[in-house]
């Protein structure tokens, strides 16, 4: 083979069973990816996928290397790893990802801090929903809101990200007998808790966020969006409710990086200092 990296693109091919999608997953053409398939091939003497009903599937010899490749792309981005962990020094990349939702509000600052504090590293910051792949280093350090982080990440949880109720001062000074329920297209927070009728459904906090604030009516929050966001009042009618933890997460290789530890070690000083946005601390009444 004249590039071990193609065992990456072959390794996405099969997951993704189709050259655009595969594409979208390395973030890569569609031109990127079928050039290199060509040459893959070429290098190994024979074709390793075929049109069926489904996309992509492997030939014979495809699914032959699938394990012995899937292990070399396994050794590779884990060589990967401990060569960016190696060494002493702060300068060089490192690879955020976030949901846009929590930098905006809680470490947009923080951040800065940080890129104050050491100009030399090269911050990227992805703000997908997508859990990026710490084993492949598509991330260095992943904040995320889950109640199960993934099995090869390390890490601690920064703070609990309860729900609670808000509304405006607009819509309380006329408030209907029957509550109007903005709902976040989200298991908890989609249902009516009061004697609602729904009347919107938005696809991401930020957007119930702005419903609310214009007086539409009453819905369910995480805090740390409530509770930063000039205009919004939280209700007492109902104690807030445990939801999901936030955890900042890390491979296990790439905890002796010093840029990978000074950041972990901003994050939880981060959150130790801000956990008025999500504490359930009771609403004014």
């Amino acid at each position: 083979m004249q590039n071990w990296d193609d065992i990456r693109f072959f390794k996405a091919l099969t997951k993704a069973q189709s050259i655009r999608q595969a594409a979208a997953e390395l973030k890569t053409t569609h031109a990127t990816v079928s050039r290199r398939l060509r040459q893959l091939e070429e290098d190994l003497g024979g074709r390793l996928f075929e049109r069926g009903l489904n996309g992509l599937e492997l030939t014979a010899f495809g699914q032959s290397i699938l394990d012995p490749a899937c292990k070399a792309a396994d050794q590779i981005a884990r060589i990967d790893r401990l060569s960016f962990a190696h060494g002493d020094s702060l300068a060089g990349p490192l690879k955020l990802s976030v949901y846009e939702d929590l930098f905006n509000r809680i470490l947009i600052d923080p951040v800065s801090r940080f890129m104050e504090l050491h100009p030399e590293i090269e911050l990227t910051i992805d703000t997908s929903v997508h859990l990026r792949d710490i084993s492949g280093r598509e991330a260095d350090v992943i904040v995320r809101i889950t109640n199960s982080p993934p099995e090869p990440a390390v890490g601690r949880k920064l703070v609990a990200s309860p729900l609670a109720l808000y509304t405006s001062e607009i819509y309380l000074a006329n408030r209907p007998d029957v509550d109007r329920w903005i709902a976040l297209d989200y298991g908890p927070s989609r249902p009516p808790r009061l004697n609602a009728k729904t009347v919107f459904l938005g696809s991401t906090p930020s957007v119930v966020a702005e419903v609310l604030k214009r007086g539409h009516g009453i819905g369910l929050l995480p805090m740390f969006i409530g509770e930063t966001e000039h205009g919004l009042v939280r209700m007492p009618e109902l104690p807030p409710i445990p939801d999901k933890d936030i955890w900042a997460l890390t491979h296990s290789d790439l905890t002796e990086s010093p840029r990978v530890r000074h950041f972990m070690d901003h994050l939880y000083t981060t959150f130790n200092s801000q956990k008025v946005f999500f504490e359930s601390a009771p609403a004014n009444q």
